[in-house]
């Protein structure tokens, strides 16, 4: 069952939202028949148990879903820092090697330039565009260059002034490597299953209680599936990258662009 969710979660968002939405209303009919058949078996006596179990679930359903709500919104803060320190790390790098000087630091600038571009490219590019795999090709090739410059640079002129850039760029690459970490990561679909075998329960049990209470309930059901849908849905396109519609802000990388008079890339100009 994990698995097919996984499939419905990779196919589309809309999907998914449909599929969620159709077996909570089943849920909430199926519980509601139970509870039916439950209050022509014990009559007009009062079932007080029903209610402590119904309070208790949906109590427990709520904290569940703010909890993934708070996981799902620190994952997104990590991307936002994560882009900032990528940002700074090559911006510091690209300014001390235009520093520095050489035959080199034209060129590890330039570089450095358009490795930003790439960076830039890499978090804003969906999963369906198929071209993440290619840039990232592309950025250890430009890593390796950048690399192989910086060290005939230091080889060249072993000063404070060179070890520091040399660190710079390091840290640069560090930092891509902990982007992309935080760009890859997905929320564990145990998780996922969790939360939505807990939101199918509490619709059932909220069905049971409305036809132990011999009330009809379906508007009020429907309008509780619908939320039930939305938060969840939203807990989990934020806190995993590409996945759906909601992306990572990537101004910091236009703002360092535009400081350095560095163009957008064609492509999402």
């Amino acid at each position: 069952m994990i698995e097919y969710l996984y499939e419905i979660l990779q196919t589309s968002q809309t999907l998914f939202f449909v599929t969620y939405l159709a077996c909570l209303l089943f849920a909430i009919a199926l519980g509601r028949r139970v509870g039916q058949h439950r209050r022509k078996v014990i009559g007009d006596r009062a079932d007080e148990g029903a209610n402590l179990v119904v309070g208790s679930l949906l109590g427990l359903m709520a904290f569940v879903l703010a909890l993934n709500l708070s996981a799902a919104t620190s994952r997104y803060e990590m991307r936002m820092g994560a882009t900032l320190e990528e940002v700074n790390a090559i911006g510091t790098a690209m300014m001390q090697a235009g520093a520095v000087g050489g035959d080199q630091a034209e060129s590890i600038a330039a570089d450095l330039g358009q490795y930003l571009q790439l960076r830039y490219r890499y978090v804003r590019a969906t999963r369906l565009t198929g071209e993440i795999q290619d840039i990232n090709a592309q950025t250890n090739a430009l890593q390796n260059k950048i690399w192989a410059d910086v060290t005939r640079r230091v080889q060249e002129s072993q000063t404070p002034a060179t070890s520091s850039m040399m660190n710079a760029v390091n840290n640069a690459f560090d930092s891509s490597t902990a982007m992309r970490l935080a760009m890859e990561y997905r929320m564990p679909l145990q998780v996922i299953g969790l939360l939505l075998l807990m939101s199918v329960l509490g619709a059932a049990a909220v069905g049971y209680q409305f036809g132990l209470t011999q009330r009809k309930g379906r508007w009020p059901g429907i309008l509780l599936s619908i939320l039930w849908c939305v938060v969840v849905t939203e807990i989990i396109d934020i806190g995993s990258a590409r996945i759906w519609a909601f992306r990572t802000d990537t101004r910091v990388y236009e703002w360092s662009m535009e400081s350095a008079g560095i163009p957008l890339p064609p492509d999402v100009e």
